[in-house]
């Protein structure tokens, strides 16, 4: 509803393996395209083959889970530019992990996006092989903000509701659905809600650990009273392949395996009143990628549901830790840390 209410936007295609939805929301303004069953799903060669079959000049890319805080005047601004661009142009909400994004000269750019198996390098991509002026939005709530993890919903959950179309806020319908979920693990909310009030208690000291920017660094010490101590490792991990070739390395990662878990989160409690911890780094450090089911409960603190040994302990540790800690995917250091610093008046 968003895309097609922008007058840049002609037409939506939602692109989908559920039919069902089609029956169930039959008033969106939408075409349909629903993904054969066969052969497996590939996000490269499905975005390349759609541009190819429909003849896009100009695309705006958006994954099911982005743009929940972004103003719909904000987004206008961002795809307006490409309308008259004549060069190759692309606008991002991240350059390094694209969650959506806007380009034109879409024939030139899809031999090169066909062997993405994701949206997350799509901007550097674009940048570095195909030529593209790539254009990130500034770092804020409304471009970084995502709905990937169970730990993102949790955090949109705390969020205030919006008021009017132009608030950047989750409309009533989603705010409500976040809450409910929200209200099946009151355990990993509470840990949330006490590392977000961390935040914002003068003189607390709070871990970032993982895939921390400088600018989530910076938004942080802007606007807290806090003092951050951040372990910043394997930024673009997914995006440069690094992850993928299985050269990831993380300190904390060969520390944990040298202590053990309890000890881990023992010491990060000796150093902090609250944790934020990107677990995916860690995983990748050991070349485990245990399925999303075991990734999700880790998220959610539900260590007795988690398969995959290092990660069971991992969590175990995790919820036992003397200190709020908070884990998850990129989300955790990233879209949810500017999302809490938002909902200060519903956390102090």
């Amino acid at each position: 509803r968003l895309l097609a209410g922008l007058d840049e936007v002609e037409r939506v295609l939602l692109v989908t393996s559920e039919r069902e939805w089609a029956q169930t929301q039959p008033d969106l303004p939408v075409t349909w395209e629903f993904d054969p069953p066969d052969p497996p799903f590939h996000f490269g060669r499905r975005l390349a083959g759609l541009i190819e079959r429909h003849r896009l000049e100009r695309v705006l890319y958006a994954g099911a889970g982005s743009l929940p805080l972004l103003p719909a005047a904000e987004l206008a601004g961002a795809v307006c530019p490409l309308c008259a661009a004549a060069a190759p142009l692309a606008v991002t909400n991240n350059l390094y992990s694209s969650d959506w994004i806007a380009f034109n000269h879409a024939a030139d750019a899809r031999p090169h996006l066909a062997d993405l198996t994701s949206d997350n390098p799509l901007g550097w991509r674009l940048q570095e092989q195909a030529g593209f002026e790539v254009r990130p939005l500034p770092a804020a709530a409304a471009t970084r903000f995502d709905l990937d993890t169970p730990a993102d919903i949790l955090a949109l959950a705390l969020q205030p509701v919006a008021v009017a179309p132009s608030d950047g806020a989750p409309g009533p319908a989603l705010h409500a659905a976040a809450r409910q979920f929200a209200a099946h693990y009151p355990q990993a909310l509470a840990r949330l809600q006490a590392a977000g009030r961390a935040l914002f208690c003068p003189g607390a000291q709070v871990v970032l650990a993982g895939r921390v920017s400088s600018a989530v660094w910076a938004h942080v010490e802007r606007h807290t009273q806090v003092y951050i101590r951040v372990f910043s490792e394997e930024r673009g991990m997914a995006a440069s392949g690094r992850q993928g070739r299985g050269l990831a390395r993380s300190l904390l990662a060969e520390l944990l395996q040298r202590v053990g878990e309890d000890e881990f989160f023992a010491l990060l409690a000796e150093m902090a009143d609250a944790v934020f911890l990107d677990t995916r780094v860690l995983l990748a450090h050991h070349r485990v990628w245990p399925d999303i089911a075991d990734r999700y409960a880790s998220d959610l603190g539900l260590h007795e549901e988690i398969a995959d040994p290092l990660l069971r302990r991992l969590t175990r540790a995790a919820t036992a830790a003397p200190v709020p800690v908070v884990s998850g995917g990129h989300g955790v250091v990233a879209g949810d840390l500017y999302a809490l610093l938002r909902a200060a008046d519903l956390l102090k």
